[in-house]
């Protein structure tokens, strides 16, 4: 399973649009959280084991250079390629040929959206195309896929186009040989590399924040900041499957998973995404399913532990359902509810199945189940199974380290 292990970052324009706010710093050094926002982008890519850093710098680039140095701190590997600020994106990137890796992640500056970089590389390595896009539905867009699912990417939006790039392009350097010093702007490039047939892409459905102009800014603040939340299955996880039966179906054989309780932080609130198949097959029903759900939420208040919703699905296990685990439905529709990023967080699960829901929702894992994964899978989910203790991992979140 090949990996990408270098990102280049494109950071050196003047960021006119936020006025004020970039006029004595450079538009990625923004404070979001009290950490810069190229610095969030920074603890992303290290989670995703990319530690390789190519900067490409330019207005009031002496203030990226003398914040984050060579990266030692952070345990990164960063590399400067400066152009003057009147240079544009395409220009930086030629710019900057020598310093790029066979294979490499390009990212913009100034958005972000939850990453799980095994899946786009995996998608990026099968394809036969040169850059892989990610996209994001948007009216008005610049991207289009059509019924056979070619992707077009244009220049200039257009109302018959449904998706947007958003950044996180995947690239291979043998592609710069089509870039020549005439072109200066990326978007002109990708136009042309989505004339040569040369583009594909990958959906996303997690939201794309972005500091690019002022109102943006404040909603990708309002994500940020909201970083309070855990992710937790419910059967297996927070109670106990009955003995030889496949799903709890009453009230009296409920029964609390103490030893997990114990180790729970306080302070989060949690959201319990869980699989109830058991009301497809007619074994569970619906009333009795809500009178345990409200029983254990006042079980967890007592031990402390703030169980804010739960959120089910009740497709039969042989469903294929966007919301059944291990689609990623229901960690998307409590994403949008509460309004958190995925990536910030972690969901606490007992099934493989639910490593490959955290895997499809392009958020973490701390598995407590009791099968092996196999010599694949354990390379699939390198990344995203987390090993620390569950407090010490809620305490780097809330300092915004992880």
């Amino acid at each position: 399973m090949k990996q990408i292990t270098q990102a280049v970052i494109l950071c050196g324009g003047k960021g006119t649009r936020l006025g004020k706010l970039t006029k004595n710093k450079p538009k990625p050094m923004i404070l979001i959280s009290g950490k810069p926002f190229l610095e969030h982008l920074f603890v992303q890519l290290k989670k995703n084991g990319i530690k390789n850093i190519l900067l490409l710098i330019g207005y009031k680039n002496e203030i990226i250079k003398k914040y984050f140095k060579n990266g030692k701190k952070l345990g990164l590997n960063i590399v400067y390629s400066y152009l003057p600020e009147k240079a544009d994106t395409a220009e930086r990137l030629y710019n900057a040929k020598k310093l790029l890796n066979k294979s490499f992640l390009l990212l913009y500056s100034d958005n972000y959206t939850s990453l799980n970089i095994n899946k786009l590389a995996n998608n990026f390595f099968k394809s036969k195309k040169k850059i892989l896009l990610l996209l994001s539905k948007k009216k008005n867009g610049n991207c289009k896929i059509d019924k056979f699912g070619k992707v077009q990417y244009f220049r200039k939006r257009n109302i018959k186009n449904n998706f947007v790039e958003i950044g996180y392009m995947l690239f291979q350097k043998n592609l710069l040989k089509l870039l020549d010093k005439k072109t200066k702007n990326l978007s002109d490039f990708l136009e042309k590399l989505s004339k040569k047939n040369l583009i594909d892409g990958i959906k996303t459905e997690n939201n794309y924040l972005s500091i690019g102009d002022s109102k943006r800014l404040k909603e990708t603040q309002k994500f940020f900041n909201n970083n309070d939340f855990i992710l937790i299955d419910r059967d297996g996880v927070i109670n106990i499957v009955p003995e030889g039966e496949r799903y709890l179906t009453s009230l009296q054989k409920l029964k609390i998973n103490k030893k997990l309780i114990k180790k729970l932080p306080i302070s989060p609130k949690y959201l319990c995404i869980t699989n109830q198949a058991g009301i497809s097959t007619g074994e569970l029903n619906i009333k009795n399913l809500y009178t345990i759900n409200n029983k254990i939420k006042k079980i967890l208040k007592i031990n402390k532990i703030n169980l804010k919703n739960f959120f089910i699905s009740t497709h039969h296990f042989k469903s294929n359902s966007f919301y059944r685990k291990p689609n990623p439905g229901l960690f998307i529709k409590a994403s949008n509810k509460y309004q958190f990023i995925l990536d910030k967080t972690f969901y606490i699960g007992d099934d493989i199945r639910d490593i490959e829901a955290a895997y499809n929702a392009n958020t973490f894992i701390i598995y407590i189940g009791k099968k092996k994964l196999s010599s694949f899978q354990k390379k699939k989910y390198r990344f995203i199974i987390l090993k620390k203790n569950i407090k010490k991992l809620y305490n780097e979140k809330k300092k915004f380290n992880f």
